[in-house]
């Protein structure tokens, strides 16, 4: 479990990096700048509980 969580942050930090380099290089804008963050976490935590449920339903059967 923890491989599957700590794979997904590496996803998430390199995808936000990204995102905030191509927003630093256009005209920057807070406004967009939060969205982009709390789009990124939203995907993260679903992420991680959907594969913490598969994780879950592979332990019960």
């Amino acid at each position: 479990m923890n491989n599957i969580i700590q794979q997904h942050l590496i996803n998430f930090t390199t995808k936000l990096i990204k995102n905030v380099e191509e927003m630093l290089s256009k005209e920057w804008d807070f406004t967009k700048l939060v969205e982009v963050v709390k789009e990124s976490t939203d995907e993260l935590g679903r992420n991680i509980i959907k594969d913490f449920l598969e994780e879950l339903d592979k332990a019960i059967k």
